[in-house]
């Protein structure tokens, strides 16, 4: 999440929606006082990260601030696979990174550790993996933050009502990021990526145009369909029948 005072604004940060490449465009804007990665947030009362959800910050001081909200989705089939490549990426470099304080690591190493046999029962395959995934690790934010597939719309509404007022799409992600920037006054700057902006400047201007959904079998995709119906609906991606 990105906060600017100055300039009054603020950035949510879904998992795998170019976060990263957001927030290295908009350093310079940024003032949050909170940590990108793994801290004890004292109004929440809970370990938490850059991806706080609307609801979460709405009860942070920031949210009475009056500041203009915006987010980015990314359509579900994508953004479940790329959850998956985080998740088997995250086993691997988490228990590497310092961590604020021991206690906090030790809690995220034992969220890791729940995550690891699904990846293993299903031999590290997408779809064996997606069939084991069960509708509480999409839907409850606060059991597991080390698991990186909520909903998009968790960063975009709350209680049912629109609390962002520009939500932008990966998949548009040059032209929507110089129409955000142009409604929060900053200089879009040099276009540096990370991550997800690299792998989908060649989709650009095609908002359906899904880069993983060949890798996923018929089950997958009829699975996605159904755990992130909201998503399709209110960020108005096309519904894949099979």
């Amino acid at each position: 999440m990105i906060i600017s005072h100055k300039k009054k604004f603020v950035v949510f940060a879904p998992w795998k929606t170019a976060s990263s490449t957001i927030h290295r465009r908009l350093q310079e804007y940024n003032e949050s006082p909170y940590s990108r990665f793994y801290y004890f947030n004292a109004y929440l009362q809970r370990v938490v990260h850059q991806h706080v959800t609307c609801a979460e910050f709405a009860s942070l001081p920031e949210s009475r601030c009056g500041y203009f909200p915006a987010s980015f989705v990314r359509n579900p089939y994508d953004r479940v696979y790329s959850g998956f490549l985080q998740l088997k990426k995250d086993i691997q470099q988490q228990p590497l990174a310092v961590f604020s304080e021991r206690w906090i690591k030790d809690l995220v190493m034992n969220q890791l550790a729940d995550n690891f046999p699904q990846l293993c029962s299903a031999g590290y395959d997408f779809d064996q993996w997606l069939d084991l995934l069960q509708e509480h690790q999409i839907y409850e934010v606060g059991r597991n933050t080390s698991f990186p597939l909520h909903p998009c719309h968790y960063w975009t509404h709350f209680t049912g009502n629109q609390m962002v007022d520009f939500i932008g799409r990966v998949e548009n992600f040059e032209v929507d990021f110089e129409r955000l920037c142009s409604l929060i006054d900053v200089a879009c700057g040099e276009k540096v990526n990370e991550n997800v902006a690299n792998e989908i400047s060649e989709r650009e201007n095609k908002p359906n145009s899904y880069k993983h959904v060949h890798k996923m079998s018929d089950a997958s995709i009829r699975k996605i369909n159904q755990l992130f119906k909201t998503d399709f609906d209110i960020c108005g991606y096309e519904v894949l029948s099979v």
